[in-house]
């Protein structure tokens, strides 16, 4: 099975490309693609250049796409908001229609940010409300791609909402969460977020996810693999509470770490948006890093000594 990725460079999209291998076989039925931090085998792609997009999809012809791809910072999305909507809703709805007017299963990965955190637990068809661009323009991912399949006739597609993610970083800069370490690190004192609920999610964890609904998608049981899917952490934490476990795991002094109670600055960002995973439990699968042995692994590159 031809499977064509994008994000692939990403958090994410790094972990995706280790688990979605086995579905394609062949090693190069599995084309990763990505706009920045290109190394082999990936290609480089910019979903922005249409022209690009569509050459790169005639040549591929894939028989599977999951778009990972997306501007998922917040604050960047409300500073530049006309190029996160090209990359957010633009692309999105270009790949979608090309996959599926060429018969191709889709998997969009979407935001617990669709929901403005005000009554947790989401189901999956729980009425959408947000509270930033981002979640809008996420949402509107959803909709251009609900609506190409509609238009094709076709249900073959998949939505998966997750919420915060960490993992294997290549800079602590790279997750929210890891970020967390670099004044823990360093000695000094931190004050962190102790608002939000967040439910972090480590990205291996998430690419199961998405190969558990990739597999059933393209299968005789399709029906049971299509529409929105809801990933949710099991471990409720602020990112207080995160950094607390990050100071246990890096042998840190815990008086370092100081909470704020106040919601964090920025672009508005929910309270809670805990989502209820009971679609997803019912295909058999369950997050298995605990929180305190996904973060130890992931920041275990940057201790010294």
């Amino acid at each position: 099975m031809k499977i064509l990725l994008t994000g692939a460079s990403g958090l994410l999209g790094r972990s995706l490309m280790d688990r979605l291998a086995p579905l394609a076989g062949s090693p190069g039925d599995l084309i990763g693609t990505a706009r920045s931090r290109v190394k082999p085998p990936l290609r480089h792609l910019d979903l922005t250049d249409e022209h690009t997009v569509r050459t790169a999809f005639a040549e591929l012809s894939p028989r599977l796409v999951v778009h990972s791809a997306a501007e998922r910072r917040p604050d960047v999305v409300d500073g530049d908001p006309a190029a996160a909507e090209r990359i957010n809703v633009d692309a999105t709805a270009l790949l979608a229609a090309l996959a599926a007017a060429n018969g191709a299963a889709f998997i969009y990965i979407s935001t617990d940010y669709v929901f403005d955190g005000s009554s947790p637990p989401y189901a999956v068809d729980a009425k959408p409300s947000q509270l930033n661009a981002y979640g809008r323009m996420k949402l509107a991912g959803e909709e251009v791609v609900r609506a190409a399949y509609l238009a094709a006739g076709t249900p073959s597609f998949a939505i998966l909402r997750i919420p915060i993610l960490y993992g294997q970083v290549e800079t602590l800069g790279e997750s929210p969460v890891t970020e967390l370490a670099v004044k823990l690190l360093e000695g000094r004192p931190l004050t962190a977020e102790d608002w939000a609920m967040r439910y972090p999610a480590h990205a291996d964890d998430v690419a199961e996810a998405v190969a558990t609904v990739a597999a059933g998608l393209t299968s005789d049981s399709m029906p049971r693999f299509t529409g929105i899917f809801h990933f949710a952490g099991r471990e409720q934490l602020t990112k207080y509470g995160m950094a607390r476990v990050i100071a246990d795991a890096l042998g840190a002094d815990a008086a370092l770490v100081r909470a704020d109670p106040n919601p964090p600055a920025g672009a508005p960002r929910p309270k809670d948006c805990r989502l209820d995973s009971s679609r997803l439990d019912a295909l058999g699968f369950t997050p298995r890093i605990r929180f305190a042995e996904g973060i130890r692994a992931a920041l275990a590159p940057f201790v010294r000594g």
